[in-house]
């Protein structure tokens, strides 16, 4: 036993210090999301190891170890890379320019929203100073439905409260700065609204990040809201809005997330790779929670387990309004709580 977990620790010590050693040296460049993707060949090692030792103990069995061990930390690497990464929004600007640069497009079924006014502020500098920029889109009379995609990068965020405009944000970061463009749809009353982080050196400054966004949606349209976070913290409250669906992706975060019962039906998809979620819903509505993901200590309060990850609130079938969420996590902490 002692010989084993000396081959792990040792054989952990070895391979790091190796790594860093070249990469400091600038002899090595890895793709890391090349890389993951491939950990179950370790586990693939693992066993012809163990097929051609005659034993399990000794040095095979320590080998054994580290290769298992290897392969939890890229499984874990691999989800989390993935549940930022994987995401398939359509943010219609160019990316050389950096400020909010909207196209017009003469089209029947789309109207785009090109107020040279949304954008307000840029008081952005690239001597270190902080980057502070708002954004306003009017609300249109005719908008029953929207979207709102943020693509969030690392950084602090926050979502609560009601204004007159169909969307309100003031962002503040260093070195790097947030993009903004919307759309609407007379055809269908519907808006989009995207929210994205430029490209760029992530800083933190006296343990917090130096990135936040501030934003606000006006409550009269029906929401569909797609957010992906890949570090940092998020504080979103929902309870004024009439959500319909919601999907969190997040990497490695602290999230705080407040349902309400503004629509009869909603539906909430989390992904997280190793983060910390919080999610409050209402007693006035049913719930229906289903769970995957083998690392993740949960706390659900009141739902009761109808088989293998799968639970509900008592009397969930007659409840008026409903929430359903599909919750799947690597290596997570997750309670909901009912208010």
């Amino acid at each position: 036993m002692k010989t084993s977990r000396g081959i792990v620790w040792g054989g952990l010590l070895v391979l790091f210090g190796t790594f860093w050693l070249l990469r400091n040296m600038n002899l090595i460049h890895i793709q890391w999301n090349e890389v993951f993707p491939y950990w179950p060949v370790l586990l693939i090692l693992a066993g012809v190891v163990l097929l051609i030792s005659r034993t399990a103990g000794g040095a095979s069995g320590g080998l054994v170890a580290l290769l298992i061990t290897l392969a939890v930390f890229g499984g874990l690497a691999n989800k989390t890379n993935d549940k930022f990464n994987n995401r398939n929004w359509n943010f219609d600007w160019d990316d050389d320019d950096h400020h909010d640069r909207r196209h017009h497009r003469d089209n029947d079924n789309e109207d785009n929203n090109n107020d040279d006014n949304a954008y307000l502020e840029d008081r952005g500098r690239k001597d270190g100073k902080s980057i502070n920029r708002s954004f306003q889109y009017e609300m249109e009379d005719f908008v029953q439905k929207a979207t709102f995609n943020l693509e969030g990068g690392a950084g602090s965020f926050s979502l609560n409260g009601d204004t007159d405009k169909l969307f309100d944000a003031s962002t503040r970061s260093t070195f790097i700065g947030f993009l903004s463009n919307t759309s609407v749809n007379k055809l269908e009353n519907s808006a989009t609204v995207n929210l994205k982080m430029e490209e760029g050196n992530i800083k933190i400054k006296n343990g917090k990040m130096s990135n936040e966004a501030k934003i606000r949606l006006n409550t009269k349209p029906v929401w569909t809201i797609d957010m992906g976070i890949g570090a940092g913290e998020g504080d979103f409250d929902f309870t004024d809005y009439q959500l319909e669906k919601l999907k969190v992706s997040t990497g490695v975060a602290d999230m705080d997330i407040k349902l309400g019962d503004k629509y009869s039906r909603t539906a909430v998809d989390i992904e997280a790779g190793v983060a910390s979620v919080k999610l409050e819903i209402p007693k006035t509505s049913g719930c229906e929670m289903r769970i995957d993901g083998a690392l993740n200590s949960k706390e659900l309060d009141g739902l009761e387990k109808i088989s293998d990850g799968l639970y509900r609130t008592n009397g969930y079938d007659k409840a008026i309004n409903k929430i359903t969420i599909n919750y799947e996590g690597g290596l997570t902490s997750f309670k909901l709580k009912r208010y």
